[in-house]
């Protein structure tokens, strides 16, 4: 399977970025031996040629973005890149039925989050109470991919309270993930 890769970590207040870059290692690294064919996209660099980053994205069979959760969302290079990527009639066109005109390829994506909240906040206090899962949060990326008719969603990857808390156990459990949810090629 052709799998495209997006990472968007960066340095920002007391993250540095290394642990999206790090899930982004492993990501490629167990596929990689599973036989897929992997290419990744860095979306925090600034030299992008996005006639590239627009080949890549109509060759990938499938879609792993990562991420950290910034402000409730994506972090502003993903959205700099979707916008800069997506363009009429290469990734969609307009239809009769809003949202019926992706164009991409890809079958499936997978979100793989970092965030400083812990997963039992979900759901609690004023700012998280709608919120009683991660993908409520993720909603603009999760929506973007079924615009651009990118339908099946492989569970979300969710590392929790990285900032301040323990994150030993992030690489097995990751790794557990992508062998559950990514079988090998033939």
């Amino acid at each position: 399977m052709n799998i495209l890769l997006i990472t968007a970590g960066y340095s920002i207040f007391d993250a540095k970025g290394q642990l999206n870059g790090f899930l982004s290692y492993l990501t490629d690294k167990t596929l990689s031996k599973k036989g897929h064919k992997v290419k990744i996209s860095d979306v925090t660099k600034e030299t992008l040629d996005m006639d590239r980053e627009l080949d890549k994205l109509l060759w990938a069979d499938a879609i792993i973005y990562i991420m950290p959760i910034m402000w409730f969302n994506m972090p502003a290079p993903l959205v700099k890149w979707l916008d800069e990527v997506l363009l009429y009639e290469k990734t969609f066109v307009i239809t009769d039925e809003y949202g019926e005109g992706g164009q991409v390829p890809a079958d499936k994506f997978m979100i793989v989050t970092t965030s400083n909240m812990n997963s039992s906040d979900l759901g609690k206090g004023f700012v998280l109470k709608n919120a009683s899962h991660i993908n409520d949060l993720l909603q603009p990326l999760i929506m973007t991919n079924h615009y651009l008719s990118i339908r099946n969603q492989i569970p979300t990857f969710h590392a929790d309270n990285v900032i301040a808390g323990d994150t030993n156990w992030i690489e097995k459990d990751y790794i557990k993930h992508l062998n559950k949810y990514w079988v090998m090629t033939t």
